[in-house]
């Protein structure tokens, strides 16, 4: 007898994809990287077959190493652009619901104003191409998907801006951080519920909720600033012993592999309009220095 429609997962090991789950609870199934080799198009397809029954299908996963896709620019393209691609096809054959990450790293440094959908996006990295060559695959194989750009993700896991802030500052030494990167910090169990939300929307057959959308953080910081309050909070929370020092740097002294974009503001207006907002990053961000520790 086959069981109820879940939503699968793709990634679930992720920071996303551990929020969609624990939210999904019985309702969700996923597929970590033990499970299979989704850049080999055979054993993802298994993965999804063996699943059962699927209500929709939502691709977390990422080759997110920025710096090492210069390097390993056939496994970035493989997870990030063939990948996608081959799960929405999936899906569009089994007439269940897609729902796709992307970054707001496909944009170059900046307008003067955050990205939107309709801007043109020029990667400044392979990290970026990629992930803009998997939007592409995705929008051909399931033309009514959903593809959601987000920005300087976080969560309650060890891998993460914020948690590699608190215990770099548990040391008691000052910090260096980029002072001229702005961004809008997304806390991925908010991520997941709206991505849901979205889902579930698609699945009651909404037609304006299809293509893609912006969706991070309300509001925006610089990478030192972001710090300074991860800092701040970090004390007031007893998380930390006492505030350090953050020193400003610009991008051009942190030499790195690949070059970041300067501006990753994304403007969410199109979710807003359909009733999805996340909240102000600062809101988000108690949440998740409450639950850590150094």
């Amino acid at each position: 007898m086959m069981g109820e429609p879940r939503t699968v997962v793709i990634g679930a090991r992720g920071q996303v994809g551990s929020a969609l789950l624990a939210q999904l609870g019985k309702h969700g199934v996923g597929i970590a990287r033990n499970d299979a080799n989704i850049a080999v198009r055979a054993e993802l397809e298994r993965a999804l077959n063996e699943a059962g029954p699927v209500s929709a299908l939502i691709n977390a996963s990422a080759y997110n190493d920025v710096d090492g896709a210069e390097n390993g620019r056939d496994l970035a393209f493989a997870v990030n652009a063939d990948a996608p691609g081959w799960a929405a096809e999936w899906a569009a054959e089994h007439n269940v619901p897609f729902v796709h990450y992307s970054t707001d790293y496909v944009f170059p440094d900046g307008i003067g104003r955050p990205w939107r959908e309709s801007d043109h996006p020029v990667p400044l990295n392979t990290y970026g191409e990629s992930k803009l060559e998997g939007e592409a695959a995705v929008l051909r194989a399931h033309s009514t998907s959903i593809v959601i750009r987000t920005s300087w993700v976080y969560s309650n896991s060890s891998n993460n801006f914020v948690r590699r802030v608190l215990l770099l500052a548990s040391s008691g030494n000052p910090l260096q951080m980029v002072s001229s990167q702005v961004g809008s910090p997304t806390y991925a169990p908010e991520l997941a519920r709206a991505t849901l939300l979205m889902a579930k929307n698609q699945e009651q057959g909404a037609t304006e909720n299809q293509g893609i959308f912006h969706l991070a953080g309300s509001g925006s910081v610089s990478r030192s600033d972001f710090a300074r309050e991860i800092i701040r909070m970090g004390v007031a929370e007893g998380v930390l012993a006492q505030e350090v020092a953050v020193e400003e740097i610009e991008t051009a002294s942190y030499a790195s592999p690949a070059r970041r974009p300067v501006n990753c503001v994304l403007d969410c207006a199109r979710a807003n309009a359909l009733g999805i907002t996340l909240p102000p990053w600062q809101k988000s961000l108690v949440s998740a220095v409450q639950a850590a520790q150094t």
